[in-house]
């Protein structure tokens, strides 16, 4: 059960990674280390990407990911989830407050952001959930 702390729509430039896939849904997990610690919070990022832009944007997924579970922190997961609708990007934190952090990093805005914004087909929905 998630408690949910905040939800916005943000401008493009507040976006993550996706990836591309065949119109079924599929999910794709990866974590920093084998013996990754439980998330106790984390950031949705949901976004419209057209089918025709998600290979190009599975390329910025793949190139950030590890970057992102190695410097960020309290990063702990890094969760793909896609349907034909649209990509879900789900991060799992220590805590809420690393999670809105990454928000304002210089890995987020300077390179994720730059590198996705114009492969969106919309705005991205951005929520941040406490796992009690």
């Amino acid at each position: 059960m998630f408690k949910f702390l905040g939800s916005s729509i943000l401008a493009l430039s507040c976006i993550a990674g996706c990836a591309h896939e065949p119109p079924s849904a599929s999910v794709a997990t990866t974590q920093s280390q084998p013996e990754a610690r439980a998330a106790k919070a984390y950031l949705e990022i949901t976004l419209k990407v057209d089918p025709a832009n998600r290979p190009a944007a599975a390329a910025v997924y793949t190139k950030y990911k590890q970057p992102f579970l190695d410097t960020v922190p309290g990063a702990v997961s890094k969760e793909l989830l896609i349907r034909d609708e649209d990509v879900v990007v789900l991060h799992g934190f220590d805590n809420t407050q690393h999670a809105a952090d990454y928000l304002k990093s210089s890995l987020f805005n300077n390179d994720v952001v730059t590198a996705l914004k114009p492969l969106l087909a919309a705005n991205p929905d951005v929520r941040i959930y406490a796992k009690p």
